[in-house]
C-alpha cells in the first residue's frame, strides 16, 4: 500500500510540481532557501524541574521557532492544515528534532510522543491528525527504539476552533475536552520522556489540557513539543 502511494505521489508531482508554501517557488512544499533564512532561536538552559508559571500542568513547551518572526513557517503551517499537505510534516520534524537534540535532559532517555487528539468529526472533515502526522515524522528522524508516538488521549468532547477565541475562552472552551485512552494500556518508565505534539503553541491552553489529563493518569511531567510558539494577546 506504501508503495502504491509513493508512486502515486511521484506521479502527481510530476503532473504538479510542489511550489514552496513561502516564495512559491518550484521543487519543494518548503525550499531549501526558506528553510535557510529561518530565523532560529538558542534553547538555552532547560531544567527538567522547574514549571513553567503560566502552565498549570505542563513543564514547559519546547519549540523550534518563533511564530511572528518565521512568515516562512506561518505560511508553511497554514498550508500543511489547511491544504492538508502532509509531505510539510518531513521538514516541519527535522526543525523539532533538531531543537529537541540540544536539550540535555534527553540524553539517555526514551521519548514518548503523544499527538494532541482530534474529535471524530474534525477527523472526518480534515482527513488526517496534523499533530500525528507530525509527531511520526519526529519519530523517523530519532534513533531507532529511542522514541515511540503513544495515542495516549482521546478527545470525546467537540470543541469550538481554538484560533477564534481569546486567552480565557481557550481555557474554558477545551475543560474536560481531553480523557486517556483506555484501548491502550500503558505503563510507565523512569527512563521515558513525555512530549504533547502539537503544530502550534499560542496560549499553550490546549497542551496544558492533554497534559492535564495525562498527568491525572500518573504520567508526569509532561512538556510540550511543537513547530512554532506565538505569544497570544490576552482578552
Amino acid at each position: 500500500m506504501r508503495f502504491v502511494s509513493a508512486l502515486w505521489e511521484l506521479f502527481l508531482n510530476a503532473l504538479f510540481p510542489p511550489v514552496c508554501a513561502s516564495c512559491k517557488s518550484e521543487g519543494d512544499f518548503l525550499c531549501a532557501r526558506c528553510l535557510g533564512s529561518l530565523a532560529k532561536r538558542r534553547i538555552g538552559r532547560y531544567s527538567p524541574r522547574a514549571r513553567a508559571p503560566e502552565f498549570a500542568s505542563l513543564a514547559g513547551v519546547v519549540y523550534a521557532l518563533d511564530y511572528a518572526k518565521n512568515p516562512q513557517i506561518r505560511a508553511a503551517i497554514q498550508q500543511f492544515k489547511y491544504k492538508f499537505t502532509e509531505a510539510l510534516a518531513q521538514p516541519f520534524a527535522k526543525l523539532i528534532a533538531e531543537k529537541v537534540g540540544e536539550l540535555g535532559m534527553v540524553k539517555g532517555r526514551r521519548l514518548i510522543l503523544v499527538p494532541v487528539p482530534l474529535h471524530a468529526k474534525r477527523l472526518r472533515e480534515r482527513g488526517f491528525n496534523q499533530a500525528e502526522v507530525i509527531a511520526h515524522a519526529i519519530q523517523t528522524q530519532w534513533p531507532h527504539g529511542l522514541c515511540e508516538v503513544q495515542n495516549l488521549l482521546v478527545r470525546p468532547k467537540e470543541t469550538s476552533q481554538q484560533a477564534k477565541l481569546g486567552r480565557s475562552e481557550r481555557h474554558q472552551n477545551l475543560k474536560d475536552a481531553f480523557i486517556l485512552n483506555k484501548k491502550i494500556v500503558h505503563k510507565t518508565a523512569s527512563q521515558n520522556l513525555y512530549f504533547v505534539v502539537d503544530d502550534v503553541c499560542t496560549t499553550g491552553s490546549t497542551l496544558d489540557s492533554c497534559a492535564k489529563a495525562l498527568r491525572e493518569g500518573g504520567i508526569n511531567p509532561v512538556y510540550g513539543l511543537v513547530i512554532a510558539r506565538s505569544m497570544a494577546r490576552s482578552k
